[in-house]
């Protein structure tokens, strides 16, 4: 409940941190400054009383060393100093020019008599301030202030008034309160609940806000919500609950050492051991919590300890000490007018002088405990008269109070019979007790040993649970894995053959285009698997993000025909298309991803079809299209349809070893249909074939609007384009690569070495378009491009990089790269973002292929330099420059093909970001070893 007391706390500190740095300190400037500095109280109290008599302190200084002094003092417990500098605080406040911290001096008053456990002067306190509050128009702190008072009332059992101002405060709340504040305020109103002996209706609050605390991360709330969900289960008689409860709460007071709290949950523990008869732990709690009520001087919490170790004395049969303890109980409850500890004192007093064979004055005392149970039962008879009377007629009123009345006289006689009958009933209880609790503690032992029985059986059974799920997830995993292992060793068996082939010389020369495409044909399935499984993560990470582009959609769809005709035609299917959209439909989606799914599902039906046709029917829906895509292949019946979708599953184990395939082309599709606002449906039966249906929502653009949009699939990627490209890239022969296809499609290339040299040279020559390196010697590209952007370069300033990690490419977006472009080169690509920034040439041509064989065999020649350099950095342990080495060959290498050489390059750099250097010596050995066969396999061709 005291969750708004430290919120209030902490902005009362920001106030203060605020005041001190916008103040001018004109007294002696040294010592104020060695005054604020000072952490230790004796030494800062010290140095303010020099301050203060200083001549020339203004009223402003002396308030700001009464702030720091109270500060320091509250966080130390030293409430009687707090108290005292506040109330200067507000002496020395000028209530016009500065209303704020006027208010805070008195409200935290009412704060520091609230710890000390002085609950009616807080609540003084706290009236002042709202008065104060309320003239300034804030109702999140007037909203705080009738919280604060509402929980002075309920520590006071004063359950009307608390009520009364929770309800202020929760309407409050309701229009401008943060989640936060309405869970607080709930929590205290729960509290409510279990004083009014509501139990279950306190714990359905307590769990309803124990689930905001967690999700907003507020563990003192979670701490508190804990604390009286023990306070209910012990009203309610479930002891081991309350304890559960009561402990999980301590643990975390006990490590944020809030003295407070640490008091009141060690006198409940205490109170709930004596209840198991635990007497020595009931002990040890009780003691605590009387010290720790000391340390802060709160008489309240003291009182409450005190009560409980009398009780413990009690039970242990210490009548003279547990005397002494209820002296000093009672004499507090009268001296702070704690009217219900005054009393229980009273009942604690009869049994001790029955004890004590003083039967006389036990039946005097219960006789007075009687008469103050009495007066509470009037004073609620009174309260519920009182609202008859304002919602009845006068005379009606009058009857039903001498019916009242005259219960009430019968029910004095009642209690008198009562009493003389209590003290004979109490005698015969001491003597049943001694048997009683030896029968409980056996009935306890007992339902502890089932209780432990049944958790027993229930973890055992969620342990089953859990082993049966992850077997699940292992059984898949290994399937995806067994699957993504067939699907590279097949493409990659294919490109190690053909190039072993090549190596040896087992080809004839006219043969060597035909070899070359085979294996760049195995070599783009193998890159378009990678990227369905990097697709997938970063759909899954909501990293991916659409490139919205206005195309034909009937273009699309006979690209995508013709590139899957030959395929259907091989396995002697016919591949038809039926086209009702008309000769175009133009339309604006992302063209990459319409194409993805499209090629994914007319590529699935003609894997699964071994006989029959394929057919791909195009039409318009509910604003959009509809590809249906229908084949007479193997089909799939209701228990393979629930999970075709799924990531890495496919009809059963068969499909894959018959047909090939990871699983992940149907999610992937399915996500991406989602993603652009559309789906994929299916409609199959087993053997008989199946349609998939990828519906798009999308509305044809008029010829004005498709001519106006300046589009990328629009452009000829074989026309010469004209302008100036700056090119800063710190490896030799991945300069000259980027350098010659720059030149081959008509830019002037300007090309250095490292940043420094690149922000010189586009400061001086002002390109086009500027492609920066990331990792450079001197000047990495990040900082090049920093420097550029503050010296006014507005050109556009693409990252070249070979790290194109969703993480990493958004770090490059973020800092203001116009874009990024991927190593090794995708001609593509680099043509489509350079031709946004250059202009084209129609009239001449761009030559398809160049040579750069002299370009691999430079890169290769480097291989001995790089190698001494790598064993020279690894030797000295000189890992940074090592690591520098690895990137620079993973970047040539895979600009060149050498696609083993940039494995272990990647491997090596991998293991050196992350620190692992236990596995550096084979890192650089296989490096080492791949470089030289790599050098010696050219040689020897």
């Amino acid at each position: 409940m005291l969750a708004l007391l430290k919120r209030i706390l902490l902005f009362s500190c920001l106030m203060l941190w605020s005041f001190f740095c916008s103040v001018s300190v004109n007294a002696e400037p040294s010592l104020f400054t060695q005054f604020s500095n000072t952490q230790q109280w004796a030494t800062k109290n010290q140095l303010a009383e020099r301050l203060i008599n200083h001549p020339s302190l203004t009223n402003k200084q002396r308030v700001e060393i009464h702030l720091q002094l109270a500060e320091l003092a509250l966080s130390l417990g030293d409430y009687t100093n707090a108290l005292e500098n506040y109330q200067s605080v507000e002496q020395f406040s000028n209530t016009e020019a500065d209303h704020k911290r006027y208010f805070n001096a008195v409200k935290m008053q009412g704060v520091v008599y609230f710890y000390q456990g002085l609950l009616q002067q807080a609540v003084v306190e706290y009236n002042r301030a709202l008065q104060l509050i309320e003239k300034m128009a804030e109702p999140l702190q007037q909203a705080n202030l009738l919280s604060n008072i509402g929980l002075a009332y309920f520590n006071m059992f004063n359950m009307d008034l608390a009520l009364d101002n929770y309800q202020k405060a929760k309407k409050i709340y309701q229009q401008v309160g943060s989640a936060q504040d309405k869970a607080d305020i709930l929590h205290n109103i729960a509290g409510i609940y279990i004083r009014s002996s509501n139990y279950d209706t306190a714990l359905a609050l307590y769990r309803e806000v124990l689930e905001v605390f967690q999700q907003l991360g507020d563990e003192d709330g979670v701490a508190q919500s804990y604390g009286n969900m023990g306070v209910a289960y012990a009203e309610l008689g479930q002891y081991q609950l309350a304890l559960h409860y009561y402990h999980r709460a301590l643990r975390y007071y006990q490590s944020t050492n809030d003295v407070y709290l640490l008091s009141s949950h060690h006198s409940n523990i205490a109170n709930i051991q004596l209840k198991l008869d635990a007497i020595a732990l009931a002990l040890n709690h009780a003691e605590q919590a009387i010290d720790f009520a000391r340390q802060i001087n709160n008489k309240a919490l003291e009182l409450a300890a005190l009560q409980i170790l009398a009780k413990i004395q009690i039970a242990q049969g210490n009548i003279t000490t547990a005397q002494s303890t209820l002296e000093r109980s009672m004499m507090l409850a009268q001296q702070y007018n704690d009217q219900l500890r005054v009393h229980d004192g009273i009942g604690l007093s009869a049994l001790l002088s029955a004890s004590l064979g003083d039967y006389k004055g036990a039946l005097e005392l219960h006789d007075e405990y009687i008469r103050m149970q009495r007066t509470q039962t009037s004073e609620k008879q009174l309260k519920a008269l009182s609202v008859l009377q304002s919602q009845m007629q006068a005379s009606q009123l009058n009857q039903e109070i001498n019916e009242l009345k005259q219960q009430s006289r019968l029910q004095e006689v009642e209690m008198s019979k009562q009493s003389q009958l209590s003290m004979m009933l109490l005698i015969v209880f001491l003597l049943l007790a001694i048997t009683g609790v030896a029968l409980y503690r056996r009935h306890v032992e007992k339902h502890a040993k089932l209780q432990l029985s049944e958790k027993v059986l229930q973890r055992t059974q969620e342990l089953e649970d859990t082993a049966q799920a992850l077997r699940a997830a292992n059984d898949v995993k290994s399937q995806f894995l067994a699957n993504v292992s067939h699907e590279i060793r097949t493409p990659l068996t294919a490109i190690l053959g053909h190039t072993d082939d090549l190596i040896n010389g087992l080809y004839q020369p006219e043969q060597l285009n035909d070899e070359l495409k085979i294996i760049q044909k195995h070599s783009d399935h193998l890159k378009d698997l990678i990227n369905d499984v990097l697709d997938i993560s970063k759909i899954e990470a909501n990293k991916l993000e659409l490139n919205l582009s206005v195309f034909d959609l009937v273009s699309l769809a006979n690209d995508v025909q013709s590139m899957l005709t030959v395929q259907a035609k091989n396995k002697g299917l016919n591949f038809s298309s039926n086209n009702q959209l008309g000769d175009q439909f133009y339309c604006k989606l992302d063209f990459t991803r319409v194409k993805q799914v499209l090629i994914n599902l007319c590529s699935n039906a003609i894997k699964f079809t071994e006989r029959g046709e394929v057919s791909v029917e195009i039409k318009h829906a509910d604003n959009g299209v509809v590809f249906s895509v229908k084949d007479t292949g193997i089909g799939m019946d209701p228990e393979q349809l629930k999970i075709i979708f799924e990531c890495f599953r496919q009809g059963d184990n068969g499909i894959s070893r018959r047909f090939g395939g990871t699983g992940l082309g149907l999610s992937l599709s399915q996500q991406l249909a989602i993603m652009m606002g559309g789906y994929i449906s299916v409609a199959s039966e087993s053997n008989k074939g199946s349609v998939f249906s990828f519906y798009l929502p999308c509305r044809q653009l008029s010829n004005d609007n498709v001519n106006n949009v300046a589009d990328g699939t629009v452009l000829n990627i074989n026309s010469c384009l004209a302008g100036k490209v700056l090119l800063a890239e710190d490896h030799y022969d991945n300069r000259r690569l980027i350098t010659r296809y720059l030149e081959s499609i008509g830019l002037d290339v300007i090309a250095v070495e490292n940043g420094e040299q690149a922000v010189e040279a586009c400061l001086k020559e002002f390109p086009d378009v500027v492609l920066l390196d990331i990792q450079m010697p001197v000047l990495d590209g990040l900082s090049a491009f920093q420097l550029l952007v503050e010296c006014g370069f507005s050109q556009p300033v693409y990252a070249l990089t070979a790290n194109a990690m969703s993480d990493e490419v958004e770090r490059y977006l973020k800092a203001g790269f116009t874009g990024y472009l991927s190593k090794p080169i995708d001609k593509s690509v680099f043509y489509t973002q350079l031709a946004k920034h250059c202009r084209s040439l129609h009239a001449k041509s761009v030559t398809e292929q160049f040579d750069m064989s002299d370009l691999v065999a430079s890169f290769i020649a480097s291989f001995e330099q790089e190698s001494a350099l790598i064993k020279q950095h690894f030797a000295m342990r000189q890992f940074d420059d090592l690591q520098q080495d690895a990137h620079r060959l993973l970047g040539a290498a895979r600009m060149f093909s050498l696609e083993l050489v940039a494995d272990r390059a990647m491997n090596l750099e991998r293991a050196l970001k992350c620190k692992e250097y236990d596995q550096l010596t084979e890192l650089v050995m296989q490096l080492l070893t791949e470089l030289n066969t790599a050098k010696t396999r050219q040689q020897c061709d």
